[in-house]
């Protein structure tokens, strides 16, 4: 485990449901490990290079099609997936989905990882369609789209897009997040922060 999550990890998450902490707290880490130089992870615009977290997080990666279509990702730590994956932390993606979707089932993942895992125990969890686990949902959209990036990008786009659905689907491209990801987004971060 890399410095940065056990750091991370000693925030109290039993009484964690402050999600405007959440979001605080993904965007610090996340600027943590950009800021990095051994990791070399960069952000492709404003895309966060998710996938080669997980991989600084020692993940291996693999996607399939699972025999459950309910199914979009799941998470291991065991030294019984070596023999298998040539890894003890492995993370598993539908490949039965976007790649915006993809994308949101492993920052999905990697909030379980993040706060339901400990160091040198066991670990598993699996993603499943209408999942409702809010904390690592509200997790997994603040890391894919960070709190203060997204309002930029949102007041950028809007000053040039009037329609709500082309907004919808430019700040989807500039995240490369599902729009559905986007449009709950907007309600936590701009609708929020308008009626303050």
């Amino acid at each position: 485990m890399c410095i940065e999550i056990e750091n991370y990890k000693q925030h109290d998450f039993f009484n964690y449901s402050d999600y405007n902490q959440i979001d605080t707290d993904a965007e610090d880490l996340l600027n943590t490990l950009l800021n990095n130089p051994e990791y070399n992870l960069k952000l492709n615009k404003r895309r966060v290079p998710v996938m080669g977290i997980a991989k600084v997080l020692g993940f291996t990666i693999y996607s399939t099609k699972f025999n459950d279509y309910n199914v979009k990702a799941t998470i291991g730590i065991s030294n019984q997936l070596i023999d298998k994956y040539k890894s003890d932390k492995v993370i598993i993606l539908s490949n039965e989905y976007t790649d915006e979707e993809i994308l949101f089932s492993l920052c999905h993942e990697l909030a379980h990882y993040i706060y339901n895992s400990n160091p040198g125990n066991e670990y598993s969890h699996t993603y499943r369609i209408n999942d409702i686990e809010l904390r690592a949902i509200r997790f997994a959209d603040a890391l894919l789209m960070p709190h203060t990036s997204f309002k930029e990008a949102y007041a950028e786009l809007s000053s040039n897009i009037n329609n709500q659905e082309l907004l919808i689907r430019a700040l989807s491209d500039t995240f490369n997040a599902p729009q559905v990801v986007v449009q709950r987004r907007i309600k936590q971060v701009i609708n929020t922060y308008e009626n303050h």
